[in-house]
């Protein structure tokens, strides 16, 4: 009797262990209620990984960017697209735009993107363009298999919030800021990133996000 009463309770176990492990895919969308968020863009996973540790990390909101016309799940496949986008500084749609009175309410806003033909994702651009982001401190983070083009991807983030504050406060000076389309020079030394998850506790510390 006892056996046939553990075989239910099992089940039940492993049911609830299951549910568990299963990753809402979901995005999120931001209450306005803390001072920091974390928005950020992912195709493959890198990008998210970071973003779900910097939350765990800190107690940030979260909010995942959704392009209006989605990208295929390989980014390579969709590889003349996000070149076009990212040469001719297109600016995709954004399927879930938050209000901007939530947006407003954050001081600090870590943005999250892969680097895509050596810019950020454009449906990162158009995002940061839909708000007054003033005053806002941002704190981009890239991912990307290679330090090629980071300096980059953080120029045209910085470009697209003038009026904000940032971390890092300064960068390189981008040596080839006319030509993105072809190697240029090394110009990424200095810029402190993640790199992934697992590195992220310990760039939080290291830009003074946490102790």
């Amino acid at each position: 009797m006892k056996k046939l009463l553990l075989i239910p309770l099992l089940l039940l176990s492993l049911t609830t262990m299951a549910a568990c492990s299963t990753t809402d895919d979901t995005p999120d969308t931001p209450s306005g209620n803390g001072n920091m968020l974390v928005l950020y863009f992912s195709a493959e996973g890198h990008t998210q990984a970071i973003a779900e540790r910097i939350v765990k990390l800190t107690g940030a909101d979260i909010h995942r960017i959704e392009a209006a016309e989605p990208y295929a799940a390989n980014p390579y496949d969709d590889s003349d697209r996000i070149q076009n986008e990212a040469y001719n500084d297109l600016r995709p749609g954004v399927a879930n735009l938050p209000d901007a009175e939530t947006i407003a309410q954050y001081d600090t806003i870590f943005i999250g993107s892969p680097c895509w033909w050596h810019q950020p994702a454009m449906v990162v651009c158009t995002f940061l363009e839909a708000y007054d982001l003033k005053d806002k401190v941002i704190v981009p983070f890239i991912t990307y298999g290679a330090t090629t083009y980071l300096n980059e991807s953080m120029q045209k983030i910085y470009k697209l919030t003038p009026d904000s504050k940032h971390i890092p406060e300064t960068l390189p000076e981008d040596l080839d800021p006319e030509d993105i389309t072809t190697p240029g020079r090394p110009d990424d030394a200095g810029i402190d990133m993640p790199g992934n998850a697992s590195g992220t506790e310990a760039w939080l510390k290291r830009i003074g996000i946490i102790e």
